[in-house]
């Protein structure tokens, strides 16, 4: 299968090449951990190969001054950069609605960062879970359908939530809808001497592989 880079040598190694192109790829830990930016050096490497990036930003604004720690070529990079930033999980699903005809050869890669937000506030508001669950049912379909018919590696980002059963473990919010439609699970973790990176599933990967990295100026390194 082809994959895309991650935008880091050491994390291109980590997974036997970077991303896989025809299918979604989820990161998912804590507020602080680095999830963003691993979107967006990927995100950046895309770009910087003339092809654009579909961004969708349910968080409230992308990081422009973090693209220009990332590459001096930001300029040109945010040219091939498609912004959508929906405000409530409607506009969410109104952006997934005509994601598919938006989508042609030029687009390298598309990032949901994140996909739970807006969707955990609609939780909140809503009598109707079942309804609320349909719709993220029906995102992700979207996006494992242009992923796989068109190779486009899908990235998105997702928050966690505590286990209480299981104090030190965390759960993804979306659950099982995002872990059976992700056929990459990576999660991240802050810890004392740096982020952690877990490989939770990959096809053809062995699960539980890990390593430390920190966040630099021009992307991560690694921690060894």
């Amino acid at each position: 299968m082809g994959k895309i880079s991650t935008g880091s040598v050491f994390f291109d190694e980590f997974l036997a090449g970077g991303y896989d192109q025809d299918i979604i790829t989820t990161i998912y830990g804590p507020s602080g951990s680095g999830k963003t930016n691993l979107c967006l050096i990927a995100a950046v490497q895309i770009a910087l190969t003339g092809k654009q990036v579909v961004f969708i930003d349910t968080e409230g604004g992308i990081a422009v001054d973090r693209i220009k720690q990332i590459t001096s070529q930001w300029n040109e990079v945010l040219e091939r950069f498609i912004f959508f930033s929906p405000t409530t999980f409607s506009e969410q699903d109104e952006v997934f609605s005509g994601l598919r005809e938006k989508i042609d050869l030029n687009v390298g890669l598309i990032v949901v960062d994140s996909i739970s937000m807006l969707y955990r506030l609609a939780l909140g508001q809503s009598n109707e879970v079942y309804d609320v669950n349909a719709t993220l049912g029906k995102q992700i379909a979207c996006l494992v359908e242009i992923a796989r018919k068109k190779k486009i590696p899908v990235l998105v980002t997702n928050q966690v939530y505590a286990d209480f059963k299981q104090p030190d473990t965390v759960k993804m919010v979306g659950g099982d809808l995002l872990k059976y439609g992700s056929k990459c699970l990576l999660e991240l973790q802050n810890l004392a001497n740096g982020r952690g990176l877990l490989l939770r599933k990959h096809r053809s990967l062995p699960e539980g592989k890990s390593c430390l990295f920190r966040i630099v100026g021009e992307g991560i390194e690694e921690v060894v």
